[in-house]
């Protein structure tokens, strides 16, 4: 089980990256564009796709938390990105659709406690 103050710092990471996430996808599907937008999908693209997969885990390591998120980040554009260009290119939809796949795995995080990872003994 995890302690409270680790459930509260995943909680207070977890919230914003869903606000950033419901607003990239409410900019992409009004198709407003602009500096307030580059820097949403910034953050969003970088941050928002890992965090909501290594989010379940329970890694007490900063730093490697943040490389991890950071590395599925990227990691999972890269591959969405190769089969845009092998089958269909749409932007606006990808980001939509990776939008919502995300808002919905940060909801299940701040439902579902993280799960133990063996190598995340103190």
């Amino acid at each position: 089980m995890m302690s409270r103050p680790v459930r509260r710092v995943r909680r207070a990471v977890t919230e914003p990256l869903l606000l950033v996430d419901v607003v990239t996808v409410i900019f992409s599907a009004v198709h407003l564009q602009g500096s307030l937008r580059f820097v949403v999908a910034l953050i969003f693209g970088l941050v928002v796709p890992g965090w909501s997969v290594v989010g379940f885990l329970k890694i007490r390591d900063v730093a490697l938390l943040i490389s991890l998120s950071i590395a599925t980040s990227l990691s999972v554009e890269m591959v969405l990105g190769e089969a845009m260009l092998a089958w269909w290119w749409h932007l606006q939809i990808f980001e939509l659709i990776l939008g919502i796949v995300c808002a919905s795995l940060l909801v299940l995080q701040l439902r579902i406690p993280a799960r133990v990872t063996e190598g995340s003994r103190q």
